[in-house]
């Protein structure tokens, strides 16, 4: 049962070249090729990320699914219970450019203060801080630290309300999230 390098074991069923570095797949010995250590941590790395998102997403789901019914079927999108939607749908609303992505999102927030406030700074510091305190709220009310995409939309938000702070001569003292 040898491992020929570029065969498939037929015990594991294993192709071993996908453990070898480049050099010995290609040929090539020169040293600017990365090494199969530095594949397998890239690997591990990309597995990892999935996997992390994958629990995110299953821990929103099942989050999601402990609401009252009653709830659940308020969440609309559309005149469409949110419950409804396919994954495809539901993955396009959060998607970069989707009404629920980060970019969208964050200046439906930032728009909501600084339209609020106007050019009175006090009010612009209160809506910033407005924005952390619900932030700290969701969390809460999450039990754990939210999905990913909301520390995204916070941090845009954010630097949006700030960079209006800063246009009407004021400064952020507490950058923090």
């Amino acid at each position: 049962m040898t491992n020929v390098p570029g065969s498939i074991n037929s015990f594991t069923g294993m192709d071993f070249t996908l453990f070898q570095s480049r050099s010995k797949v290609t040929g090539n010995n020169s040293d600017s090729n990365v090494s199969m250590e530095t594949e397998i941590i890239q690997f591990s790395l990309k597995v990892r990320t999935g996997t992390q998102q994958n629990i995110g997403t299953q821990d929103a789901l099942a989050r999601f699914n402990q609401l009252d019914q009653e709830l659940k079927s308020s969440l609309t999108y559309n005149g469409k219970p949110i419950a409804e939607l396919s994954p495809e749908q539901a993955g396009e609303l959060v998607s970069e450019d989707g009404y629920f992505g980060v970019d969208q999102t964050s200046q439906r927030i930032a728009d909501f203060v600084i339209m609020g406030a106007g050019d009175d700074m006090e009010r612009l510091k209160s809506g910033r801080e407005g924005v952390l305190q619900g932030f700290k709220q969701a969390e809460e009310a999450w039990g754990s630290k939210l999905p990913d995409i909301s520390y995204e939309t916070l941090a845009k938000t954010l630097e949006t309300i700030d960079e209006k702070i800063r246009e009407n001569g004021g400064s952020v003292v507490d950058l923090s999230i």
